[in-house]
């Protein structure tokens, strides 16, 4: 389904105010931030003191993921409804709002199921931001100069990168210094510093999608036909990078990394998301078909199995390099394929359905890998090899995914 407010439209003698495209994508990347980097990411810097501290084993500890994956994928069938109900600019900032309280109260709470309910619940509202922002980018890209555009929908996924870089540097010296029961405050600081960010998101895209509108046209089974190779290569990111974004921080500080070398790793992956726009903006310009979506998963299942081959510290730097520069840019990809490939009338539902496949593959990446991680026989190490092999078949996939003219 698509809205009218997500449709790039020219209307003769309107000239509303709207920032430059690329500021609009720079204020839109703070709701990714608080809905990826925060929301979802920041989970694996908490993860060991709240599994020490609460005595989860990894299944539990996974499963507190699959229920964030879980609570994205409604959070994506419903987003549609919301936006066409308050528009898509208000349905962004209201999600916003809703996820910064949910970390808030995740610092108050200690039942498994009360903390489970609450990933849930901060993945449901982490989808309509992420939603809603992803088409806002989207318009803006069509505003943009054509050499631009890449970079617009860019700048935009590279937010939660900034939300990763941001929970690097602050939350290991944190807990270094507060111990396994400074898990509360994190997710407490977490919180404050998403209203912060909701204040700048609202200033910065103003103008931008704020009348509500009718449905319109949904895509069509045929329109979607020549994409599903991508669609496929799509689900196996889901499945396969959840792991390491889950466990990864785990996995290490199981084989003796400390603080700073956490750190490091956690502000190496988010500075490589960072800077990916410079990397890939020009590729998702001029390249078409799936080529550049099967680029970046494998740099992706590279940069996945690295800490599986070797756990010395700079092998797991150079992983957290590899990984930030093409994890978010991945989705990024998807946007692309699904602006090349469809009419503009029926965008947001192509962009809609990418992350609706996504989201319910997603779910079952973390409890698959806990539930290795309990079994033992390689544990965590087996359960993050695994999905790097998912990953490498999704690049092959990915790769094999031609040019699609839209069909109307």
């Amino acid at each position: 389904m698509l809205y009218s407010d997500f449709m790039p439209e020219s209307r003769p003698g309107r000239t509303p105010s709207v920032p430059a495209p690329l500021l609009t994508a720079a204020g839109l990347a703070l709701g990714a931030a608080v809905a990826l980097g925060f929301g979802r990411f920041s989970y694996a810097l908490l993860l060991p003191p709240m599994r020490a501290s609460l005595g989860w084993t990894y299944t539990q500890a996974g499963g507190m993921n699959t229920a964030n994956g879980a609570g994205y994928l409604l959070g994506a069938l419903l987003a549609p409804l919301l936006i066409g109900q308050l528009g898509a600019r208000p349905a962004f900032l209201a999600s916003m709002l809703f996820t910064a309280l949910t970390l808030l109260v995740t610092a108050l709470v200690t039942p498994f199921w009360a903390l489970l309910a609450l990933r849930g619940l901060t993945g449901l509202s982490g989808a309509v931001t992420f939603t809603a922002g992803g088409l806002l980018a989207a318009q803006a890209a069509s505003r943009a100069p054509a050499r631009q555009a890449g970079a617009v929908l860019t700048t935009f996924y590279a937010g939660a990168s900034l939300g990763i870089l941001l929970t690097g540097l602050g939350l290991p010296p944190l807990l270094a210094r507060l111990g396994d029961a400074g898990w509360r405050s994190g997710w407490a600081v977490l919180g404050g510093v998403s209203l912060l960010a909701l204040g700048a998101a609202w200033l910065a895209s103003r103008g931008t999608g704020a009348r509500g509108g009718p449905v319109g046209p949904g895509v069509r089974a045929a329109q979607l036909r020549p994409l599903l190779r991508s669609l496929l290569a799509y689900a196996c990111s889901g499945l396969g990078y959840v792991a390491y974004t889950t466990f990864s921080v785990t996995y290490l500080r199981s084989q003796g990394a400390s603080t700073a070398q956490v750190a490091l790793f956690w502000t190496l992956l988010g500075f490589a998301g960072l800077v990916a726009p410079l990397l890939w903006s020009r590729l998702m310009s001029r390249v078409w078909g799936g080529r550049t979506m099967g680029l970046l998963m494998t740099i992706m299942a590279l940069g996945a199995a690295l800490p599986v081959l070797s756990a010395a510290p700079g092998v797991a730097f150079v992983s957290a390099l590899l990984f930030g520069a093409t994890c978010l840019s991945v989705v990024a990809s998807t946007t692309a394929l699904a602006r090349q490939s469809l009419p503009p009338a029926v965008w947001g539902a192509g962009v809609a359905t990418y992350t609706i496949t996504f989201a319910a593959f997603q779910s079952l990446g973390p409890v698959l890998a806990g539930l290795l991680a309990d079994g033992g026989a390689g544990g965590l190490r087996l359960g993050l090899g695994l999905s790097a092999l998912v990953l490498l078949v999704g690049a092959g996939l990915a790769f094999s995914q031609r040019r699609a003219e839209p069909v109307d």
